[in-house]
């Protein structure tokens, strides 16, 4: 089956916050023992953030942003701030845009 182009487009940009939490976690090299003791809540609660089984805090994902380095309106939405589109902007390793 081939897909078109905008189908893989979405299907590579649409991450759930569950997604984007693994993801920053990930590209900043953070575990989950890591995490949970920077945010001070039980390592059960990260798993099940990032599990998808309940969502954090807006506070939450504001220290998460912290710890991680990656954008909170990332974390939360999806999309980056306008700053990290421009041109020659160097992003982390895994944060880079898609070349399709």
């Amino acid at each position: 089956m081939c897909m078109s182009m905008n189908t893989l487009e979405r299907l590579a940009l649409d991450f759930d916050e569950a997604d984007r939490i693994r993801k920053a976690m990930r590209a900043s090299g953070v575990g989950v023992q890591d995490l949970a003791r920077h945010l001070d809540v039980n390592r059960n609660t990260v798993g099940n953030w990032i599990n998808g089984h309940i969502q954090p805090s807006v506070q939450s994902l504001y220290a998460i942003a912290a710890v991680t380095g990656v954008p909170f309106q990332w974390l939360k939405t999806g999309t980056l701030p306008l700053e990290w589109l421009a041109e020659g902007v160097v992003r982390p390793e895994g944060f880079e845009p898609p070349t399709f």
